[in-house]
């Protein structure tokens, strides 16, 4: 009579633990398909300047930067050039890499896509906008992998409506962080 006790004990064990394997294993298998450890599920991260507003930030493969933004200065702005680093110089107010000298379309057209702000981008007050622009590292262009992320920062030369041509402001905008999409 002891070895069936022995036996039935066992049985009730195995059967117990593999239960509990079982459930933890499915329950690894639903977490692992839905993506809950994956990088897909982090938000991008914008930081804007005051006078400034994000709205979405992407960056493709080939490093082209997409940004939707709101300015909120009190009037009419002519963005006439764009920069986007992964580093600011030693002054502190312009890019580390790329259009360092944030150089209008006219001057250096290599820092922008097509035919991007070749006029200039007009932006109302309290009035979203879209720009482009290609981004650079200390590599030169920053070109990634999907899904890796790219952290930098974007300036604007711009000038004030009804104020001289030659009045431009160069203020770094916004520091943001992305995934290559």
């Amino acid at each position: 009579m002891g070895t069936k006790r022995t036996a039935q004990a066992a049985t009730d064990f195995m059967v117990s633990y593999g239960i509990a394997i079982l459930i933890v294993a499915i329950s690894l298998y639903i977490v692992l398909r839905v993506g809950v450890f994956s990088g897909q599920l982090a938000q991008p991260v914008c930081t804007p300047a005051p006078s400034f507003a994000c709205g979405a930030v992407a960056i493709a493969a080939n490093g082209l930067m997409t940004l939707s933004f709101t300015q909120a200065i009190g009037g009419q702005i002519n963005i006439t050039a764009v920069g986007c680093s992964t580093g600011i110089n030693v002054t502190g107010n312009l890019p580390q890499y790329g259009n360092t000298k944030m150089q209008q379309y006219s001057v250096a057209p290599q820092y922008y896509p097509g035919t991007a702000l070749q006029y200039g981008l007009k932006v109302y007050s309290d009035a979203s906008a879209l720009v482009s622009v290609y981004c650079y590292n200390g590599g030169g262009m920053a070109t990634g992998n999907l899904g890796n992320t790219y952290t930098g920062y974007v300036w604007f030369n711009y000038t004030y409506n009804n104020l001289p041509s030659d009045y431009h402001s160069v203020v770094r905008v916004m520091q943001f962080s992305t995934k290559y999409s």
